[in-house]
């Protein structure tokens, strides 16, 4: 489990630390303090899948110390994993790797009142309980007061799409600031360094993607939607490059042509507000519209926000990031299911066919629209195109869809 975010800066020189934990200590004691008031989400409530919903903590400042409303200042941090897919409401510096809440409405809690912190969700696919946990923190750098568990329920509504948006967001909160589970980060010349598996190893740093801080962005992607070994994000198939052990794909343009939109798993819009948490953006550095020359991927993180590795930043602003001259993006959807195509090879047979990054669709039928069954006959693969031919129904409609098992 990686270590606790915050914002304080590093302090060198081992001599000093004794000292400084006691003074910090001290100061945590006699000036920060806080009270949960209210929250607008009781853990426990119950969620549909893959919705997106807001939560709100309100908090007294029953310290000495008055919260400044910045976000270099007082802020609420994520102190967990993520599993339910934050989403942040501001937008980060570079060098800040933390999901966290800013005080709202700008105005500065002096001891006494009471500030309110909020952040978006999107549910997780998969039915079941979640929690993420979420501590208040000075400018110092200092978590004080309740940590506050966060609990949804999420209903099993059925299958509401194949890519778990809420997981690759969970991948990109958690994995930023570290090397991805199956401990490779590619460097510059196509080669990558290597560390012990799944330890939350930190990033290499450096003067910038071409001085020094590698060429990750693609491998980190692949992990964000894919189904990497360790951790699992959005659950999409991402194709192993023959012969490299870093798992997905290391090349940007090929990320953006082949895996998304050369296999139909993605399509290219002409607006952030067309892009859902968990789709992807690609870069040219020069200035052009050429997607075959893609430098670069992102992560869409919703709110305007992107996340990546190499440089590695979390929730940076889309439009600004990257500069506002020399760069070029291609927006890419994701689908959320493969196109389901119907003909009719025989008399009173149907043939269902469709294409897929999501290993281990199936067919479903209903009668009724409320009970689905998964249909019995087993696909026929032909190159990357799954097929079923079965028999019309004899009499009254019935229905089909893609599903999960």
């Amino acid at each position: 489990m990686p270590p606790r975010h915050s914002n304080a800066c590093r302090v060198a020189g081992l001599l000093v630390l004794p000292l400084l934990f006691l003074m910090t200590r001290q100061h945590v004691i006699a000036g920060d303090n806080a009270e949960l008031i209210s929250m607008s989400i009781t853990n426990g409530t119950q969620v549909t899948p893959r919705s997106v919903y807001t939560e709100t903590w309100t908090f007294q400042n029953t310290g000495t110390t008055t919260w400044e409303a910045t976000s270099a200042g007082y802020t609420f941090n994520l102190i967990s994993l993520d599993s339910l897919g934050v989403m942040q409401l501001f937008t980060n510096g570079g060098g800040w790797y933390g999901v966290s809440a800013i005080i709202g409405g700008g105005q500065n809690i002096a001891p006494g009142q009471t500030g309110s912190f909020s952040v978006e969700f999107i549910a997780p696919e998969a039915a079941g309980s979640y929690t993420d946990s979420f501590q208040l923190n000075n400018t110092d750098g200092d978590y004080f007061g309740p940590t506050v568990t966060v609990q949804v329920a999420v209903s099993p509504g059925g299958n509401t799409n194949l890519y778990d948006r809420c997981r690759a967001i969970s991948f990109a909160n958690n994995y930023t600031a570290y090397y991805c589970p199956d401990g490779y980060f590619w460097t510059n010349g196509g080669d990558w360094s290597t560390v012990t598996p799944d330890t939350f190893a930190p990033v290499p740093t450096g003067s910038g993607i071409d001085g020094g801080v590698g060429d990750d962005c693609a491998h980190f992607v692949s992990y964000c939607i894919g189904a990497g070994p360790y951790v699992r994000g959005g659950g999409m198939k991402v194709p192993q490059l023959a012969g490299e052990a870093p798992y997905g794909q290391p090349g940007a343009p090929e990320m953006i042509n082949d895996v998304l939109l050369g296999s139909c798993a993605g399509v290219e819009v002409s607006s952030l507000s067309q892009l859902e948490p968990g789709d992807v953006i690609g870069w040219n550095w020069e200035d052009e519209t050429n997607i075959a020359d893609i430098d670069h991927v992102t992560l869409y993180m919703g709110n305007g926000l992107v996340t990546c590795h190499a440089g590695s930043a979390l929730d940076v602003d889309a439009n600004t990031y990257f500069g506002t001259s020399g760069w070029v993006r291609h927006l890419v959807h994701i689908l959320d299911y493969p196109t389901l195509l119907t003909s009719y090879p025989t008399m009173g047979y149907m043939k269902f066919a469709w294409t897929t990054n999501w290993p281990g669709c199936a067919l479903y039928s209903s009668t009724n629209l409320s009970r689905w069954t998964q249909v019995g006959t087993k696909p026929a693969l032909h190159g990357t195109t799954n097929s079923v031919t079965i028999a019309m129904p004899s009499s009254g409609g019935i229905y089909y869809r893609l599903e999960m098992p």
